[in-house]
Order: structure tokens, then sequence, then C-alpha cells
């Protein structure tokens, strides 16, 4: 009897330790599965962000890659366009010369796009006249400015001009097939009825009794070449119908160019222009020199500083 009550206190115990233990380990399952309920989120979320970043940082990279290849495919065309710019104006310097080689020289001769020959170009043709009275006042007004002049003839502004000091720079060019040659070396052959780029940026263009020297066809490229190469305005005269001179065949009202620039963005300074004209002492110049403004700042994808070429 008593054997027996030891086995069944014996069974009893085991029962109880076997219940103690599945107890622990239920205990320490829920543990476990409470651990992995609370912190399985966040290590996934680090695990996710973790991929996130780095599939976000292989599409930054993707984009500076494609960046840079957009950017180095914009400088090749730009390079590319200039270089073609400057081919052609270049061609169109020597067709010019042939076109007054064939002309014999004669007086008044120009070439098709209005350039006058090496005859008339030289500054002691009498076909140019610099006012010099007007000078003084281009300096004051073009202080400190990188300026362009197109159409300068034989140069006397720009050495003039250049001569004062007071600008930040000035660079001439004249459509005359031999211009290089009879300023000596002052002003540079542009033909302003090409289109021309890998130019330099400037403050201010001037262009003085040029427009009405421009073939009509050829009007809208001349003016571009202008208004591209103008960060903050233009100097301009242009000749008015009944003026009369030297291969006038494209003169225009005041009203139609104060409109056609103002539609290209340029306003007429009123004030500016009145002091300019009454410093002049050429009738003409007296008549038709005008100041027109950018409307808005210079914007061009293209453009940066006056050493930046377009």
């Amino acid at each position: 009897m008593c054997m027996q009550t030891n086995r069944m206190r014996v069974a009893e115990m085991c029962r109880n330790k076997t219940t103690v233990a599945l107890v622990v380990v239920i205990v320490v399952l829920c543990c476990v599965l409470l651990f992995k309920e609370f912190r399985g989120p966040e290590e996934r979320k680090f695990f996710v962000n973790d991929n996130f970043q780095i599939e976000k940082d292989d599409v930054m990279n993707i984009n500076d890659n494609f960046q840079i290849e957009k950017d180095d495919v914009t400088n090749m065309l730009i390079a590319q366009r200039n270089n073609v710019s400057g081919a052609l104006n270049l061609k169109q310097q020597k067709l010019g010369q042939l076109e007054c080689e064939k002309l014999q020289e004669k007086q008044g001769a120009t070439s098709k796009t209005g350039g006058w020959c090496k005859q008339t170009s030289r500054e002691d043709s009498g076909a140019h006249m610099t006012d010099r009275k007007l000078v003084p006042a281009l300096i004051e007004f073009f202080q400190g400015k990188y300026v362009a002049s197109f159409g300068d003839g034989p140069g006397r502004y720009k050495q003039l001009l250049s001569d004062s000091g007071k600008l930040s720079g000035y660079d001439a060019y004249d459509g005359a097939p031999y211009c290089d040659i009879t300023s000596k070396g002052r002003v540079r052959f542009l033909d302003l009825t090409l289109p021309q780029y890998g130019l330099p940026l400037y403050d201010w263009v001037m262009s003085l009794e040029v427009a009405e020297h421009i073939p009509a066809d050829f009007q809208s490229v001349y003016v571009d070449n202008i208004i591209r190469h103008a960060k903050e305005g233009i100097v301009l005269s242009w000749a008015r119908p009944g003026q009369g001179g030297y291969q006038h065949i494209n003169e225009r009202p005041f009203e139609y160019v104060v409109n056609l620039l103002d539609s290209l963005g340029f306003s007429h300074d009123k004030d500016t222009s009145e002091k300019l004209r009454n410093a002049a002492e050429l009738p003409w110049l007296r008549n038709n020199v005008n100041v027109y403004r950018r409307k808005t700042k210079y914007s061009d994808t293209f453009a940066g500083s006056p050493d930046v070429y377009l």
C-alpha cells in the first residue's frame, strides 16, 4: 500500500514538472512572438528604407550622369553651330570680295548683301563720316560697359571710344568685305545678313546708319543678330524714308522701328535718345539716333558672362 502511494506521488510530481516545463516553454514562445511582433516591423522598415535609399541613390546617379551627358551634347552642338557660323561668315567675305572684283571696284560698288567695296570702305573715300561731337555723349553713356558696334565702317568710333579708357571693352564689326584691311585691323568682318553665333555677349550693341543698307529680305536676320547679343539694350540709327543717301535701300519710319523692337522685347528710352541726338552734329544722327532698352532681364540657355561666346 505504501509503495503504491509513493508511486502515485512520484507520478504527480512528474506531471507537475512537465506542466511547469510546458508553461515555461509557452511563456518563452509568447515572449519570442511578442518580440517579433514589436521588433519585426521596425526591422523590416529599416530594411525597406535601406533598399529605398539604395534605389534612390541609383536614380540620383542616373540623373547626374544624364545631366552630364546632356550638358556634353549641348556644348558640342553649340561648338558645332559656332564653327558653322564662322565658316559661313568667312565664305561670305570671300564671295563679297569676288563680287567687288567683278565690279572692278567701281565707285559706289557694294556686295549683294550691302557691304561696301574696298574703294568706298576706306576712311578717306569721303563716304564715311564720324560724328565727333556725339562721341563724348556715347562715352558717358557706355561708361563701364562692354560694347559692340555692328557696322563700324573704318573703325573710327572704336578708336575714339576705346582711347577714352572708360569702357569695359569695344569690339567693331562691319559687312564690308575688305574692312579688316581698310580699317587697319580695327574692324572685323561680320556679314549681318547671316545668322551670327560665336560672338561675345555684350552689354550694349550700337548700329549707326547700317539698317538702311541691309536688303529688306535680310532685315529680320540683321535685327535678330543685334538683339541676341545685347544684354541691356541697343543704340540704333535707322534712316527714315526720304532721307536719301549712299546705297539706302531699306529706309523705315521711326514708328515702324519702335513697334518692331517693342515686339521683340525692347522699349524706347525717350530721354536718353534725346540726349544723344542733341549731342550729335550730323543731321541724320540728330534725327535718327535712338536708345532701346531690354524690357526684362536677358535670359538665354546658352548665354553667360561677356567671355562666354554665343
